[in-house]
């Protein structure tokens, strides 16, 4: 009797664990509100930075700064490794809309931010048809940086689960900073600085695809995290 009793507890805990509240700072919406997408823009733009900071207690990593570790950057013409890659700004997004349709299961984010990634970069190719090598330090700033998160839900056991997501992004501007290019020749690291800035556009076209791609997956998973750790009917009320 007295292991039955303990595995009922611990059941019992195992459960209230799973079934966690909102922080705070998150309210939740009322699926019955007309104003449902207004609702629920408003408190993304109000509580979406400090989500971005992480919430321990429901298992949810910091976003701001995000760390994406090693992203490999692999075309005909340039070889790009990014290590220990840090990206910071995220966390002062402005939210431009939200749109969600608990009918369809589907809803659709556009934010922008500010973005800063930083790296210890190995390069070697060529970029606008010059060759290009170098290890160091690389920071990129992305001014305005527009992403669009389409994404679709079910309720699985109570809890949202994102099935599928499409994304776009653009942005206003890029710079870029390497250092070290051509083993320390400051001459040609200045040269190529300035014209891979002057050129931005087709440099972020080569190089950022797979960055842009990990930043919005770690979005995703993490609001994922938050999905499966509070039940539907506490994210959305009736």
């Amino acid at each position: 009797m007295s292991r039955l009793l303990c595995l009922a507890v611990a059941l019992s805990c195992t459960l209230d664990a799973r079934a966690g509240t909102l922080p705070s700072f998150l309210r939740a919406c009322s699926a019955s509100d007309p104003n449902l997408s207004q609702c629920v823009e408003k408190v993304i733009a109000v509580g979406g930075g400090k989500f971005a900071k992480g919430i321990p207690e429901l298992g949810i990593a910091s976003l701001d700064p995000v760390h994406l570790g090693r992203v490999v950057v692999d075309n005909p013409a340039l070889k790009l490794t990014f290590d220990d890659t840090v990206v910071t700004g995220l966390g002062g997004f402005v939210v431009n809309s939200y749109k969600i349709d608990t009918e369809k299961g589907k809803a659709t984010l556009d934010f922008t931010a500010n973005v800063t990634l930083k790296a210890h970069y190995d390069m070697d190719g060529q970029v606008l048809i010059l060759p290009i090598r170098g290890n160091g330090e690389a920071k990129i700033k992305i001014t305005n940086l527009n992403i669009v998160i389409k994404y679709d839900y079910k309720t699985v056991d109570g809890y949202w689960t994102v099935t599928g997501y499409k994304d776009s992004y653009n942005m206003d501007r890029a710079q870029f900073k390497f250092t070290n290019l051509f083993n320390g020749n400051k001459e040609l690291a200045s040269t190529i600085n300035r014209v891979i800035n002057d050129n931005w556009e087709p440099v972020i076209r080569d190089i950022a695809p797979v960055a842009f791609e990990t930043i919005i997956s770690a979005c995703v998973n993490e609001a994922k995290k938050l999905f499966a750790a509070v039940p539907a009917d506490r994210l959305l009320l009736p």
